[in-house]
């Protein structure tokens, strides 16, 4: 399902799939996003000083490929989930591990159309 807010709408694709997608508005819009990749990284690397780099892809990428096979499989994903996917996603974009290319399309604000 598309959600679409008043600027558009943000789709994250993983392996070809769309996993969710995300409502851009003033407030929420692609910037903020992409920063709750970057507050992830840090913060991970501030409360947890034996966690490296390394640790955290292994861990982000696990968890992205978690999501995705439920995706795949048409089992429930909760929407805490959904949110932790576009953090753990945008930090790997962050990391140079995933290409921001092919995970993500913004969508402008669908038209009315006048009929």
């Amino acid at each position: 399902m598309i959600r679409e807010g008043s600027k558009g709408s943000l789709n994250l694709f993983y392996k070809d799939l769309l996993i969710g997608s995300y409502p851009l508005t003033n407030k929420k819009n692609y910037d903020r996003y992409k920063y709750q990749g970057q507050y992830l990284i840090l913060k991970t690397m501030r409360e947890n000083k034996n966690l490296d780099i390394k640790k955290q892809i292994y861990t982000y990428t696990h968890f992205i490929n978690s999501i995705y096979n439920r995706k795949k499989q048409n089992l429930n994903i909760w929407a805490n989930d959904y949110e932790l996917f576009l953090s753990c996603l945008f930090a790997l974009i962050k990391l140079k591990i995933l290409d921001e290319e092919e995970s993500i399309l913004i969508m402008s604000k669908k038209k009315k159309s006048k009929a």
